[in-house]
């Protein structure tokens, strides 16, 4: 290219920049032109901020108050219920026992029996409670449980549903254990303190004395389990070493022997009769004095900046509507 055909480039582009407009070249928001739009609009902004906050105050009026239930456990000392089973690990295993072992999974296999339907089927027989959870599916005149009726709304979404999924309605399931199960999955958290090692179980809900309850039912119900297995499973070993005890004919063999068996039937004894095995609590349980839910504050703020955005992109719409005519 020559630097006549560059010369003649360049006033090429000269020449098509004069044709361009003013308002072609200007690619930049006028923000005096938009404070002086959402001014003139102020009015609607105003009421529409007001009618959010009064449908946010409305709903606060109607909404259901819910409060944070707390419960606390820590396990139970390891002198008493972990198993010492180790001085004739060998002789036990030549004869095909396996014996009980300390396990630092026992706290663990606890928490996870809280959310199982073994746990469940303990709290089920707790008839008083579980009317309580199921109120909303008791029927008074039939004396037993029933789906409850539809409101119109629920209908809507349930026929919403149906057509955009292609899902239809199940068959209705009165209340039984892995209901129950499920019901306590979703409404009672467990935190492990990482510092402690101990557990937290909270909830948030709108009758805190009967998740209440029903928590102190959970940690009772998996505390009876663990506790029965320890049982059953240390029946066979004590039986082994009291055999080992009749047939020993060391001395040394002897003593070691009855010292642990006197060991392991204490803490037999102690499972059969403590009241606490594998968790227990170590703080009083707490029910929060105000709901914590849901938060007036932050919902009317919420409603009140919603309000104003919705108001300022009605005006600024409004605006551009006029300007195009």
């Amino acid at each position: 290219m020559t630097i006549v055909d560059i010369f003649a480039e360049v006033e090429k582009i000269k020449q098509d920049l004069e044709n361009l407009s003013i308002d072609e070249l200007k690619d930049e928001i006028d923000l005096k032109d938009l404070f002086f739009t959402l001014w003139a609009g102020k009015i609607y902004i105003i009421l529409i901020s007001i009618v959010s906050v009064f449908l946010a105050s409305s709903y606060l009026q109607s909404a259901e108050r819910k409060y944070s239930v707390e419960y606390n456990v820590k396990p139970v000392g390891e002198t008493k219920n972990s198993p010492s089973f180790s001085g004739l690990g060998g002789f036990a295993s030549l004869a095909g026992i396996q014996l009980p072992t300390s396990s630092g999974n026992d706290f663990n296999i606890f928490k996870e029996l809280i959310t199982a339907p073994e746990v469940s089927e303990i709290i089920f027989k707790n008839k008083k409670i579980i009317k309580e959870i199921f109120r909303s599916e008791w029927d008074e005149t039939l004396n037993n449980y029933s789906r409850p009726p539809k409101n119109k709304i629920q209908i809507l979404v349930s026929d919403a549903k149906k057509l955009l999924t292609g899902n239809i309605d199940v068959n209705y399931m009165p209340p039984n254990p892995r209901r129950l199960a499920i019901f306590i999955n979703e409404n009672i958290q467990i935190v492990d303190d990482k510092e402690t090692g101990f557990l937290k179980f909270t909830s948030e809900t709108s009758k805190p004395e009967l998740m209440l309850s029903l928590i102190i039912e959970a940690t009772k119900a998996s505390d009876k389990i663990m506790r029965q297995r320890y049982i059953d499973f240390s029946t066979e070993p004590l039986a082994f070493y009291k055999e080992k005890l009749r047939t020993a004919r060391s001395r040394e063999h002897r003593e070691a022997l009855a010292e642990l068996i006197g060991k392991e039937e204490e803490k037999l004894m102690f499972a059969s009769k403590g009241k606490h095995f594998i968790a227990e609590p170590y703080i009083n349980p707490t029910i929060s004095l105000h709901p914590t839910a849901p938060k007036p504050k932050l919902i009317l703020v919420l409603s009140l900046v919603l309000g104003l955005f919705l108001g300022a992109a009605l005006v600024l719409m409004r605006h551009a509507i006029k300007k195009e005519n």
